[in-house]
């Protein structure tokens, strides 16, 4: 998936839960949206990788591409550097941006889980990736279904920018599933902001 897609698609799903929490602003925008490129660190071709060359070359040479920066442990390891950087540099102001940061990077495995060529998410444990599309739900990177998936995404994406703006964006979920996921949401960023 290109960065454009990975931003538009993590944005709508992300937008909604932004809402739930009344955290919807400007700096976790970012921050998701940087969120979602993260994995593709390991791409020297990649939005990030060509501005972090360094970063990208040595963890493309290490683990390739959709190595272990599209694992589990790519993403448990990412947290707790993240968290760490945090808790040293910034502010508490900002305290759920790890979380949001990190939902982004989820996101962008579960987005990629869906490509052709899937996700290995015990790696480095096992080689072969998994993808969730099965035979018929994937997409090609670059090709047509890439860009239906992304003109969705963009559609439903401008659909929730107009309901914030109408102030009912809250509204997009139903009510009890509304309920839950702010409740996971709030629990989860307890838990990060204990450490």
């Amino acid at each position: 998936m290109q960065a454009k897609t990975h931003i538009t698609t993590t944005l709508a799903l992300g937008l909604p839960l932004m809402s739930l929490t009344n955290e919807l602003t400007l700096v976790n925008v970012g921050v998701l949206a940087v969120g979602s490129l993260l994995p593709d660190i390991d791409h020297p071709s990649s939005y990030l990788g060509k501005r972090h060359k360094m970063v990208s070359g040595v963890t493309n040479k290490a683990f390739g591409h959709r190595g272990i920066t599209h694992s589990l442990l790519g993403f448990i390891l990412i947290g707790i550097i993240v968290k760490f950087i945090q808790k040293q540099y910034l502010t508490d102001r900002i305290e759920n941006i790890v979380f949001w940061l990190m939902l982004g990077y989820l996101f962008h495995l579960l987005e990629d889980s869906f490509s052709q060529r899937g996700v290995k998410w015990l790696y480095p444990f096992t080689k072969s990736g998994s993808s969730f599309g099965g035979k018929f739900a994937f997409y090609k990177t670059g090709q047509l279904s890439e860009y239906l998936v992304m003109g969705f995404m963009l559609c439903l994406l401008l659909m929730e920018v107009r309901l914030f703006w109408l102030g009912n964006l809250n509204r997009l979920l139903p009510g009890v599933v509304a309920d839950m996921l702010k409740t996971l949401i709030l629990k989860v960023q307890d838990i990060l902001n204990s450490y």
